[in-house]
């Protein structure tokens, strides 16, 4: 890490601000390159941590009047001399200050490069790394609030204590296996790997609620044309997301949105209206929306209330039918002609709208709620939101059951230190303390540039 790294810290969009974060050893030589301090003084007397007013330079050229602040190793986000530029959100005078950065030597910082400095210099574990790029993409306020607590060090302190555990176990069966002669204390060492065994066992139990969180369900509006599927749509996503008409056939290809409703992530999917159609196009709409039902986690059936069941209803119900769905009967605004209680007979929840109105959409938030726990469970960090910090956790599991198991069995010091020495090695990828760099690199390629 001997080059010094520079990157558009803010969206490649023009907006109010944009900010360009620089870090190394050579910050303040290039901070001096690309800002005037308004009192022309040089970066390298600057206080710490001190907003600093002055011009931007692009090639010595006044492109804007901004302010700067530096940071200086090891109190920094990166443990490294850092610096912060920000200015007006202009991109082509951002493009023109990076480059006035590269020319003077700085390198173009690649995906997460500064967050995995900061794990290099120990300014963050590595599942509090993990829990920056979860926080930059949360989609949700639950789910930002559990990356949030989850970089503020909860699951870290689970993966710790498992590891120093298993490192004083260690410990204690080295001596014993190089000093035999001994008479070396090791303590309860099965009670101490049914603790380890326990705590992440019960972290990994989490996992399932947190790739919800994270991930979010798969979610497929159904109904015969004309019912409001598009406006029901429209009105969870907040926006005009698809187009209304009161023709039927509008819809003719599938329309996805992501959405949070009930503190659930629903990856929407509104489609063409469930009848048979002599239309070639619509009837490939149609197939594509009956795709979508049955490789969807939840459904919404959607009803129009101001008309009596029909052909083409019962056909989106049967789609339903065993399976995780909601019932909405839209037009709730008009005088009501469906008979709900045979709805109510087949269907655990049958839920009255109005797309126009928004009524009984709070009925919606809340039903989801109980139905995926999106209240019940405390999002403050604890929950496991990470595939591969499962996956270490199952072979640290395995491990510890196995070195549990020689000890029933009697089995020598050897075979049992070596079943520690795996769940070790496999709850270490999870601290960062034994990691391999290939691993390092997987995970931070997936962060963005800037961060």
């Amino acid at each position: 890490m001997t080059h010094t790294i520079a990157a558009l810290a803010t969206p490649p969009l023009s907006g109010a601000i944009g900010i360009i974060r620089v870090s190394g050893s050579r910050t303040p030589e290039l901070l001096n390159a690309v800002f005037a301090e308004n009192k022309r003084l040089p970066a390298e007397s600057w206080k710490p941590r001190v907003m600093m007013m002055g011009k931007v330079l692009a090639d010595g050229e006044a492109l804007d009047a901004g302010m700067a602040v530096r940071m200086v190793a090891p109190y920094s986000y990166t443990g490294e001399d850092m610096a912060e530029l920000f200015m007006h959100g202009s991109i082509p005078a951002l493009r023109a200050v990076l480059e006035a950065l590269y020319k003077a030597g700085a390198v173009p910082a690649k995906p997460g490069e500064f967050t995995k400095r900061a794990f290099l210099h120990g300014k963050l574990s590595l599942s509090q790394a993990e829990a920056v790029a979860d926080l930059v993409s949360a989609e949700t306020r639950d789910a930002a609030r559990n990356a949030a607590g989850q970089l503020d060090g909860k699951v870290e302190k689970v993966f710790s204590a498992a590891y120093d555990a298993l490192s004083g176990l260690i410990a204690q069966y080295y001596a014993a296996v190089d000093y035999p002669e001994e008479d070396i204390d090791g303590g309860t060492p099965a009670e101490a790997l049914q603790g380890v065994l326990d705590s992440l066992e019960a972290l990994l139990t989490t996992l399932g609620k947190g790739l919800l969180l994270r991930e979010g369900l798969r979610c497929s509006i159904l109904g015969k044309p004309n019912v409001g599927k598009s406006s029901l749509l429209n009105a969870f996503a907040g926006y005009e997301r698809a187009i209304v008409s009161p023709y039927p056939g509008t819809t003719r290809d599938t329309l996805e949105e992501t959405v949070s409703l009930g503190g659930v992530k629903l990856r929407l999917t509104d489609g063409a209206g469930i009848r048979d159609t002599r239309d070639t196009i619509e009837e490939a709409g149609v197939a594509r929306a009956r795709s979508a039902a049955e490789s969807a986690e939840l459904l919404f059936v959607v009803l129009d209330g101001s008309e009596e069941l029909t052909k083409e209803d019962r056909a989106a119900l049967d789609l339903a039918r065993d399976r995780q769905s909601l019932v909405l009967i839209n037009k709730s605004d008009l005088p009501q002609r469906m008979e709900r209680e045979q709805l109510e007979a087949a269907f655990l929840h049958v839920i009255p709208v109005s797309a126009k109105t928004g009524d009984g959409l709070d009925s919606v938030d809340s039903t989801l709620r109980r139905l995926f726990d999106g209240g019940a469970t405390l999002y403050d960090g604890s929950v496991l939101t990470n595939e591969r910090q499962a996956g270490a956790i199952r072979r640290t599991m395995d491990a510890v059951r196995n070195a549990l198991s020689g000890l029933r069995d009697g089995v020598t010091h050897d075979a049992v230190l070596a079943e520690l020495e795996r769940a070790l090695a496999s709850i270490g990828e999870l601290t960062g303390r034994r990691v391999r760099e290939e691993i390092i690199d997987e995970i931070f390629a997936r962060f963005c540039v800037g961060k």
